[in-house]
């Protein structure tokens, strides 16, 4: 009985002993863990520490303005640089079939044939019976009112009415009625002056050579403006031009072209070429040709406008 207690009693003293070794094993090995733990935290602590220490100070808001300040519109990169205030008249190509001549009315006096038996007195003034030449039944053996036009080398062009030839001489262009498009050429010593050119231009061109486009092409005066620089004028922008496409019906974006010369162009003027009278006449409104445009501010259009080809047009993503 003795010997089996002192072998339980060996037994529990073995099994308390590894108890005791197997927990402190443990227990090193928990603590060694915490140790390394602590080992790769404490340079993310001290690191979080330093930067605290320099962090700026709070920043404190301004107080609200009692007023609100608007902000001022963009101004545009690039300004366009006037040229000055100009009158803006307006021509057409004139056409032979609506000018109508006018009559002349003169005082012919009559031929009294030889075998005339009135008695000749001397007594009173001397009367000439007198015709109206517009008399149909007399139009033939009345001076015709008619003039012929030449080109540059004196070769005859057209016979056209007097009325026709003066209009044609004024606006520039015109159209026969035989469809032929004329130009003015110039001063000539041909039997009449100025004389003309056959051109195969619509609209006929310009003093640039150029052909002419009806509400971008604009006349002016050489010592003024440069021919063939691009002008931009306010006015026209937003305007509805009359006619229809392709040339008419558009609204105007301001830009044009200075493509042509006048005779009657002096300084400050420019004129603008809108191709048919019909056009003329819807441009130029209730009060005359230019009654709306006569003192116009026009900008040098280099910088907003542009021409490719004959096509004249605003830039893309300008003002």
């Amino acid at each position: 009985m003795t010997k089996r207690t002192d072998h339980e009693a060996s037994s529990m003293i073995g099994f308390a002993t590894s108890l005791a070794n197997d927990g402190l094993s443990y227990l090193a090995d928990l603590f060694s863990r915490i140790v390394n733990s602590l080992k790769r935290i404490t340079p993310l602590v001290m690191g979080v520490a330093c930067q605290s220490q320099t962090m700026d100070p709070p920043v404190v808001p301004d107080p609200i303005p009692h007023e609100v300040v608007s902000v001022p519109a963009e101004v545009p990169a690039v300004a366009p640089k006037p040229i000055g205030d100009f009158s803006i008249t307006f021509y057409y190509v004139v056409t032979e079939d609506e000018v109508i001549a006018k009559p002349a009315k003169k005082r012919v006096p009559r031929v009294v044939a030889a075998n005339d038996n009135r008695a000749a007195t001397t007594a009173g003034p001397r009367r000439e019976d007198t015709i109206d030449e517009s008399d149909p039944e007399l139009a033939s053996i009345a001076p015709p009112d008619q003039t012929t036009l030449f080109d540059s080398a004196c070769q005859p062009i057209s016979d056209v009415s007097n009325e026709f030839a003066s209009q044609l001489a004024l606006q520039g262009t015109g159209k026969l009625r035989d469809g032929r498009v004329l130009n003015i050429w110039g001063h000539c010593r041909c039997e009449h002056s100025p004389c003309f050119k056959v051109t195969a231009a619509q609209w006929g061109t310009g003093g640039t050579g150029r052909q002419l486009q009806p509400f971008r092409t604009v006349a002016v005066d050489p010592k003024m403006v440069k021919l063939g620089s691009l002008l931009y004028i306010p006015l026209l922008e937003g305007r509805q031009m009359p006619g229809r496409a392709p040339w008419g019906g558009f609204v105007h974006d301001g830009c044009v072209v200075a493509d042509d010369v006048g005779g009657g162009i002096k300084g400050t003027q420019l004129d603008l070429f809108v191709g048919r009278r019909g056009w003329f006449l819807g441009m130029s409104g209730k009060e005359g040709s230019h009654s709306w445009a006569r003192s116009v501010p026009v900008y040098d259009g280099t910088k907003l406008c542009e021409r490719k080809g004959r096509h004249v047009a605003r830039k893309a993503g300008s003002i």
